[in-house]
């Protein structure tokens, strides 16, 4: 978790001071399988927000695959993902969908439409 939170502050920091390295180092931790999982994870999700490039196919596998209930709700304790979440939506998995899947509705909308 510790790796995944220094991933996630490398990912702030280039956003505000840009460093094309970083970005490479970044994209180089998502695709690295030795890494740990909350570590490809935040990897992921810093590269993806400093790139305007579209995720490649295994980006979105590696991400559809390790983002689960569990690992979200253990990734809730970084703060990035915690200021990530939504009121029904771990961070990691608002990422995920938002980043990855917009088509996917969104759960706080379909619980107030639930209401109504």
């Amino acid at each position: 978790m510790v790796r995944a939170a220094l991933l996630l502050a490398a990912a702030e920091i280039t956003r505000a001071h840009p460093h094309p390295p970083a970005v490479r180092w970044l994209r180089e931790r998502w695709h690295d399988r030795a890494e740990a999982p909350e570590a490809r994870l935040s990897a992921a999700v810093g590269w993806l927000c400093l790139t305007d490039q579209s995720a490649p196919e295994e980006l979105r596998r590696a991400v559809d695959t390790l983002a689960d209930n569990e690992r979200a709700h253990a990734m809730e304790a970084l703060p990035w993902m915690s200021a990530a979440s939504g009121t029904n939506e771990p961070g990691l998995l608002r990422c995920r969908r938002c980043m990855l899947h917009p088509e996917e509705p969104d759960p706080e909308e379909v619980l107030w439409d639930s209401l109504f």
